[in-house]
């Protein structure tokens, strides 16, 4: 039975990054380059030990709603949700970011150390913010693209403006900008990815 339900989850798994890959088809940004060089048979395929978080009382919602953008993609989360281990930055406190930021953030990996693949410094995973939250100006060594699966959500770089973005928009981060993100009346999830220099974590600015 143990080793049905890993071959099942593995099937998952590859279904997931499957249809990531698809739907960032031509507007990836070097990603699904990188992507194709990571390792994603059986043999380095591992369980994660799942863990939860309080923001994921948005996540049925988000799931929902992201099956107007991409069913495929959509299916697949719901699929296996319930094995993701949902995690937090350690320096992201509500004294820094706002009451209850805590309680309205998380993200998890599908491709790195506490993935399903390990991945070659390269992360692949899940970003939940709640309702009118602000993730305040940071930066990291790492290029990073981000994919929103439901909208209206609000992204920045560097000393610009505030930019509305919908559902399936793809904003891309160079190494170093600083950059940042606001929701508003509705709950976000969106895909993010880091393309190398993995190792060095965000920072948040004069912080």
């Amino acid at each position: 039975m143990e080793t049905r339900v890993t071959e099942t989850l593995f099937d998952t798994a590859r279904w997931l990054v499957g249809a990531i890959a698809r739907g960032l088809l031509g507007r990836d940004h070097g990603v699904l380059d990188r992507l194709s060089g990571q390792a994603l048979d059986a043999a380095h395929f591992r369980v994660p030990q799942p863990a939860r978080l309080p923001v994921l009382r948005h996540l049925a919602e988000c799931t929902a709603e992201a099956m107007l953008l991409d069913a495929d993609l959509a299916a697949a989360i719901a699929a296996i949700e319930e094995h993701l281990r949902w995690r937090q930055s350690s320096s992201y406190s509500d004294q820094v970011l706002g009451e209850g930021f805590s309680a309205n953030y998380g993200w998890c990996e599908i491709i790195g150390p506490q993935g399903f693949f390990t991945g070659d410094d390269f992360l692949l995973g899940l970003l939940m913010l709640g309702p009118n939250r602000h993730y305040r100006d940071h930066y990291h060594p790492a290029p990073e693209l981000y994919w929103p699966l439901t909208g209206l959500s609000q992204w920045k770089q560097g000393t610009g403006d505030f930019e509305h973005k919908d559902a399936g928009a793809v904003i891309w981060h160079e190494s170093g900008v600083v950059h940042a993100t606001k929701t508003q009346s509705e709950p976000l999830l969106a895909v993010w990815c880091w393309t190398r220099g993995t190792d060095t974590p965000a920072r948040l600015v004069d912080v």
